[in-house]
């Protein structure tokens, strides 16, 4: 019996909390019912409708069957029982205390042989097959053997032996249904493991694969919380997530298009900006099915960053040409200046001053065109030190005004956070001079209409060109650092898009931030020593 036993547990497989569940339950009704049947002992006329011909006895066996009843709970409170072993015990103990009890009480004709039913049903449980048929035939064996106890003693007839028998075969009729439902059970748990694992598994790879993606991604459930999102997500949108966070919450303006997009409305054409460095940015939302009720996935792509490199690709043809082009101009031009002096010097009317004065203007703006398009070539031609800027500024700021006969006072410096940063000296004058003069061109030329702060971003030192006048509108902003693009007629085009290039030769950044009133560069260096 022990090397059945053992064999019987030799390999457990997985065993659902159901299982222990049921017999816990049946655990304690054996504890109700060993408890009964110890009362009942005592007190059988009332009870059993006979008098017992041994009443201690069947209340002894009655504690007894209490007794390993409580002693089973114990260790499965422990959570420390194998769960086949601890089914096989109570199989055995069950079988053997209610057939002595049985024997005690009468016999078949008792209805305590009913109780087996339980048992074998419990039994039902082990994956088993044959092991659930062994147990059913000890059952079904020690029935039919209490009977025949009762035969030899000539207390029961032939009709005995057919309840006994009828007993039995309905004993095997419920282990083989238990074992049956269980297998289904055992089964439809696999399955649900294993689909849960390849759910873990599918979630780790999607997560990951998001971490992974070179641009920023989220999921965004249907009233709008973030499910999942990448740290791309997170640097972009300049937001902190966390648990529970909603678009409402982490990205108010993302949150606007959100609703927008939930409603059918049409998109901004204009890309939405958010983020300490200005980042322009445009949101896709790719529905999780037609209704768009049960969320999207939405990536976020960076115009600024897209609009550079398309710049880049656009321009790297024309480089050469351009330069090129700057050389040979240069030497008609100044042959047109110096021809158009000679004329001023010669003219006697008032009509002939004034041709060659257009022709002089003119040839000063296209000399500074020339110029500016030279520059883009001379800026890998650089020599990066150390620059202070608290003596830089104020130095700069100082020579300007006086180039440019700027009014006292237009200008203030905040230089508190002043650090030192690794620039070309002259490309920042460049840099600078650029973004000033189109400050001063665009403001209300009143005292403080144009404001020079430095601040402390990321371990690098920003250099912030504030000014009063209106703000860039999104159409001016998707073109703003393209060259040749300027709403001037006077402007060449070129001075933003040169003041970027040379800032990125510097291993800087330049931005435009949108501001309430008015507008903002701001150029990020990165900090000394080189």
């Amino acid at each position: 019996m022990q090397a059945v036993v053992g064999q019987a547990i030799a390999s457990q497989p997985t065993i659902p909390e159901s299982f222990w569940r049921s017999i816990k339950h049946l655990n304690h009704f054996r504890l109700f019912l060993a408890g009964f049947l110890s009362v009942a002992g005592l007190l059988s006329e009332q009870f059993l409708q006979q008098q017992l011909q041994h009443p201690y006895l069947f209340t002894l066996g009655g504690l007894v069957y209490f007794l390993s009843a409580w002693l089973f709970g114990r260790p499965m409170q422990r959570q420390e029982a194998d769960f086949q072993r601890l089914v096989v015990r109570q199989a055995m103990v069950d079988i053997l205390c209610l057939a002595v009890l049985m024997y005690l009480a009468g016999g078949n004709s008792s209805g305590l042989g009913l109780l087996l039913m339980l048992t074998l049903a419990a039994v039902g449980m082990l994956p088993q097959t044959r092991y659930v048929l062994l147990w059913a035939a000890v059952a079904a064996i020690v029935i039919l053997a209490e009977q025949t106890l009762h035969g030899l003693h000539g207390q029961t007839g032939a009709g005995g032996f057919v309840r006994a028998g009828l007993l039995s075969l309905g004993l095997f009729g419920v282990a083989l249904l238990s074992n049956l439902l269980a297998k289904g059970t055992l089964a439809a748990g696999a399955l649900a493991q294993e689909k849960s694992r390849q759910a873990e598994s599918f979630e780790r790879i999607n997560e990951r694969m998001i971490q992974e993606l070179p641009y920023a991604v989220m999921a965004v459930g249907a009233n709008g919380e973030i499910l999942q999102y990448n740290a791309h997500a997170e640097a972009t949108l300049g937001a902190r997530f966390f648990n529970g966070c909603t678009l409402a919450q982490c990205a108010p303006k993302l949150e606007i298009l959100w609703r927008m997009w939930r409603q059918g409305e049409p998109l901004p054409i204009h890309p939405f900006q958010t983020g300490v460095d200005g980042q322009r940015l445009r949101a896709r939302f790719m529905e999780l099915e037609p209704s768009r009720n049960e969320g999207a996935v939405v990536v976020l792509e960076d115009m600024t960053e897209l609009e550079m490199q398309a710049q880049r690709m656009k321009l790297a043809s024309l480089g050469l040409l351009t330069a090129n082009l700057a050389h040979e101009i240069r030497n008609p031009l100044s042959a047109i200046r110096h021809a158009a002096g000679l004329l001023k010097e010669d003219a006697h009317d008032a009509m002939t001053s004034k041709l060659t004065h257009i022709i002089d203007t003119n040839a000063v703006r296209l000399n500074g065109l020339v110029e500016d398009v030279l520059s883009l070539n001379r800026r890998d031609r650089m020599q990066r030190r150390e620059i202070d800027l608290a003596l830089f500024l104020p130095t700069f700021i100082q020579e300007y005004e006086q180039r440019e006969s700027l009014p006292a006072g237009v200008m203030q410096m905040d230089l508190k956070d002043a650090k030192l940063v690794c620039f070309d000296a002259g490309h920042l004058e460049q840099i600078l001079w650029n973004l000033i003069r189109n400050a001063w061109r665009y403001c209300l030329r009143q005292p403080g209409s144009i404001q020079i702060r430095l601040a402390m971003s990321a371990g690098q030192a920003e250099i912030e060109i504030i000014n009063d006048g209106p703000p860039i509108t999104p159409d001016v902003q998707a073109h703003l650092f393209e060259p040749f693009y300027t709403t001037d007629n006077q402007g060449t085009g070129l001075g933003l898009y040169i003041a970027r290039e040379l800032s990125e030769a510097n291993g800087a950044m330049l931005r435009y931030v949108d501001i309430p009133n008015g507008a903002l560069f701001r150029l990020r260096c990165p900090l000394a020593p080189c």
